[in-house]
């Protein structure tokens, strides 16, 4: 008995090393298109410290797995999480974290990117946009679903910088209704911003909907401002390219998801069996010596 508990704990110790061993992130190199960085972004993020699962720094390592460049996290009316995000990030490997926050009021929802303090909810969209702008963000209409259209007038279309026209409530709802406020909206603004973005919680992928950024640098402050300056492309669920058509041509067929190494692959799924027979062991064997 005391050589099969032994033997199920190692199961258990040989899991958690060969799972820490496979744990490793792809080298995502930006692309270069016209002189400009290609960031990949999800500009919809939410985390732990807000109602999504992970910690702030996993997201962003899951993010680099998924080959994004660039997050914004954007928890509901708070910025705490993006702040820890932003500050430890980098040092544990993960893409970039932009601060955001998703402004949640009952007639919208709103996504700052690139702001330091929380923006209030209680206010019309137009103000809260201008109140991102003081601030140094851009401001972008959050799945504008046909539910949020009456509170979206014509101040604040005319205000936005950009509106999500891939997210994936599209995958089940279809892309008619955000491809038709994405339409209005560019009426109001010409060179608005085409946005993708996973509205990552829990169970969808991160990167599932991603925005192709035309940045001048790899940095917080360059993503905001070629999101304001409308260089963006964005994959609606039906495969339209959305955004300038020079831009849509310069970055040609979006680059596929970076293929984990298959050694990777068969040493993960090891750490999980490992893991996963050795905890029942312990639990089996432990009722038996009961």
């Amino acid at each position: 008995m005391r050589d099969a508990r032994a033997f199920a704990g190692a199961l258990v110790v040989a899991g958690l090393v060969a799972g820490t061993a496979a744990d490793r992130l792809p080298e995502v190199r930006p692309l270069l298109r016209g002189g400009y960085f290609v960031l990949q972004a999800d500009l919809h993020v939410h985390s732990f410290l807000g109602d999504g699962t992970l910690w702030p720094w996993d997201v962003a390592r899951e993010a680099r797995r998924r080959g994004l460049d660039v997050i914004a996290i954007t928890n509901h009316n708070q910025v705490l999480a993006a702040r820890l995000g932003r500050w430890l990030a980098p040092h544990l490997g993960g893409a970039l974290v932009a601060v955001g926050e998703e402004i949640t009021a009952p007639g919208y929802h709103l996504i700052a990117v690139g702001i330091d303090a929380p923006i209030g909810w209680q206010q019309a969209p137009a103000q809260a946009i201008d109140e991102v702008h003081a601030q140094g963000g851009a401001a972008i209409a959050a799945h504008p679903t046909l539910v949020f259209w009456p509170t979206w007038d014509q101040a604040a279309l005319r205000s936005l910088d950009g509106a999500e026209v891939c997210h994936p409530l599209t995958y089940y709802q279809g892309p008619e209704y955000l491809r038709a406020f994405f339409r209005r909206f560019k009426l109001e603004r010409p060179h608005g911003a085409a946005v993708g973005s996973s509205d990552w919680h829990v169970f969808r992928s991160v990167g599932l909907c991603r925005t192709f950024v035309f940045a001048t640098a790899r940095s917080e402050r360059a993503l905001v401002e070629a999101i304001r300056a409308g260089r963006t492309v964005a994959y609606d669920v039906g495969g339209t390219a959305h955004g300038d058509p020079g831009l849509v041509a310069l970055l040609g067929t979006p680059p596929a998801l970076p293929a984990e190494p298959r050694w990777q692959s068969l040493l993960a799924l090891a750490a999980r069996l490992c893991a996963l027979v050795g905890m029942a062991g312990v639990l089996f064997l432990r009722g038996r010596a009961a």
